[in-house]
């Protein structure tokens, strides 16, 4: 059951999968495969049921697809399908990013590889923070 649990956490948001590990007294390598695991099953769902869901989201806002406009779109203009994939984990959850790169256009396979490479870097870097900040808890008390 904590095994689910931290699947679970991290499917929803990868930044959950860490502490909700640590918390259950899962081994930290056990951590580190769910908090992989979780965003890259729901990247891969949001990418797979991405054409309805740009149907949907084109009926809700229009022609004109994903607003042209922002800080977001601002990212999207200047760093691309790698640049997205690598950093939109810090941001937003994974499978909301998914779906927004794929309404500014793309391509599914070029999106799930540089989704999986932020997803294993951020993963990494929350597993080993958030166990360094339960050692120095511990150390503490």
């Amino acid at each position: 059951m904590p095994l689910l649990a931290v699947y679970s956490a991290a499917f929803i948001e990868i930044w959950l999968g860490p502490p909700t590990g640590l918390a259950l007294g899962l081994p930290v390598p056990i951590i580190w495969v769910l908090t992989v695991a979780g965003p890259m099953t729901s990247v891969t769902i949001v990418a797979f049921a991405g054409d309805a869901l740009r149907g949907w989201l084109l009926r809700r806002f229009g022609k004109g697809g994903a607003p042209r406009t922002g800080r977001i779109y601002g990212l999207w203009q200047r760093y691309g399908v790698p640049g997205w994939g690598i950093t939109s984990p810090f941001y937003m959850s994974p499978p909301m990013a998914t779906g927004v790169a794929l309404m500014l256009g793309a391509p599914r396979r070029r999106l799930l590889f540089w989704m999986f490479a932020g997803v294993l870097t951020w993963a990494t870097i929350l597993v080993v923070a958030a166990t360094v900040a339960a050692e120095l808890i511990r150390s503490i008390q």
